[in-house]
């Protein structure tokens, strides 16, 4: 073993181990993200309809709450965007991750390795932008997890703003 194979064994160790890390920071971000998001959510609604209801101040109120609504629409779309973001880079993460694997299963019974085959496996996946013949490659989602994740997160955010639109549509029907 030469000492360029060395280096590229060792470096694709260490990529192999960032990766992996990558990966569990996105879940961290994500999900403190969602619970935070939630429990706000949840948390400044219930504490405005309990302290007009306590206060008797419901049929005066409908500005704050038009503004409040406002508020937590544009709030939601907003995590929502970020949340996207944060879950595409994750799944970006995980694909450069299994092509790292594949190209090792490759080229492990190969006598020479060939630094080509992890030039851009090697790279910071889930920002870099990659300008290679391997770029669709890299950033196909598909066979991932990604849109079940996707999914999660549209759940997540519109299932809320789901509720509050029904509570508005129902506030509007009844009379005080």
């Amino acid at each position: 073993m030469n000492m360029e194979e060395n280096l590229l064994q060792k470096t694709i160790l260490f990529e192999m181990e960032g990766k992996n890390q990558a990966i569990h920071e996105y879940d961290k971000m994500i999900w403190a993200l969602r619970t935070g998001y939630l429990t706000v959510f949840f948390g400044i609604w219930g504490l405005i309809f309990k302290s007009l209801l306590d206060n008797g101040l419901m049929c005066q109120s409908v500005l704050i709450l038009k503004t409040v609504t406002i508020l937590a629409v544009l709030i939601t779309f907003g995590a929502l965007a970020v949340d996207i973001n944060y879950v595409s880079r994750k799944y970006k993460v995980i694909r450069a991750i299994n092509l790292l694997y594949n190209a090792i299963i490759k080229n492990g019974n190969a006598q020479i390795i060939n630094p080509e085959d992890f030039k851009d496996l090697i790279l910071i996946s889930g920002t870099t932008r990659v300008i290679s013949e391997k770029k669709d490659q890299l950033e196909n989602l598909k066979h991932t997890g990604y849109s079940r994740e996707l999914f999660v997160s549209i759940i997540v955010y519109l299932i809320p703003l789901t509720a509050l639109i029904i509570g508005w549509i129902w506030l509007m029907t009844v009379k005080f």
